[in-house]
């Protein structure tokens, strides 16, 4: 049952969202491993997804802003809060040459193919990250050699601390490998600029699609998995490389494996829990740490309760 402190919403987003109540969250990652939300809700409009999260903040609920659900694990006793979907939120805009805006719930696979069929280059490494731009933003999602810092120009951003909007320049925001200065926990990024080259449409979308067939070639697109496990320590050692080396590829645990394709990713066989996947990727850093004394940091999120033994994954 629905915690009694979670109270219904007195704003005006209350009646454009639909909502559902202990809300299985599996469904809704890519690793398919959560268990029950208090609450899901899904903001129609940017407006209802910042007055949402601001009378959340107001109230004191916990909150959790989702989006493609990759790149996050969540815990199977779940989250005693509100996950709020960005999905619904899709509006992309180029308001003049070589400009995109797009809302926090774009996909990047489709963004990146929008771009390519404008003519605007820049955005072709995104077409094989199965994220949003929201989460691509606070995390500087990147892939074949270039990353969201390349190419944005400014996001918009909530903080929930003082219930301000803000437009937030990209070199205000601290960019650095997989991360920027926002906090998730605080800032929520709900629309982001991109600044690209106009460029033949034909070239682009052709580049476009061999990063996206390689995607397809080298990641285990069979089986539910949330992207990258872990950040690559440094640009001559992949954790893909380390992992393989080191034997990680065997390795498997309840319904979680390390993939036989590509090392730096962990796969749902099918009933994994996130007790199996946290004890496997615990075995994963222990293996590179032994083979060549160094510590792998995960790239993924988390979410919901873990034990303390579960949580030293995290830790640096």
């Amino acid at each position: 049952m629905l915690d009694p402190k979670f109270s219904t919403f007195s704003s005006k987003a209350a009646r454009a969202m639909d909502d559902a109540f202990n809300a299985p969250l599996a469904k809704h990652t890519t690793l398919k491993i959560g268990g029950n939300a208090n609450r899901l809700c899904h903001p129609n409009t940017v407006d209802e997804l910042v007055e949402l999260v601001s009378d959340l903040n107001a109230k004191g609920e916990p909150w959790f802003i989702l989006g493609g659900g990759s790149n996050l694990l969540v815990s199977s006793e779940g989250f005693k809060g509100t996950v709020v979907r960005t999905t619904n939120l899709t509006e992309i805009k180029n308001p003049e040459p070589g400009i995109i805006e797009a809302a926090a719930g774009v996909r990047l696979p489709h963004i990146a193919k929008k771009a390519a069929n404008l003519g605007l280059s820049g955005m072709e490494f995104a077409v094989g990250i199965p994220g949003t731009i929201g989460g691509g933003v606070i995390m500087n999602a990147g892939a074949h050699g270039s990353c969201m810092a390349n190419i944005l120009l400014s996001a918009k951003v909530l903080d929930t601390t003082t219930g301000e909007l803000k437009e937030i320049a990209a070199e205000d925001l601290d960019f650095t490998y997989r991360r920027c200065k926002l906090d998730p926990l605080k800032h929520v990024v709900v629309s982001a600029v991109f600044k690209m080259e106009q460029g033949s449409a034909a070239d682009i979308e052709k580049k476009t699609k061999e990063n996206e067939d390689y995607r397809w070639r080298t990641q285990p697109i069979g089986f539910p998995n949330a992207g990258s496990t872990f950040k690559n320590p440094e640009p001559t050692k992949t954790a893909g490389f380390l992992l393989d080396k080191s034997g990680a590829k065997e390795l498997k645990e309840g319904g979680a494996a390390v993939s036989s394709l590509h090392a730096n990713f962990v796969v749902n066989l099918g009933g994994a829990t996130s007790h199996d996947v946290t004890t496997l990727l615990k075995r994963m850093q222990d293996c590179v740490e032994k083979e060549f004394e160094i510590h792998l940091q995960p790239e993924w999120k988390k979410l919901g309760k873990f034990t303390d033994s579960e949580l030293e994954v995290w830790k640096s």
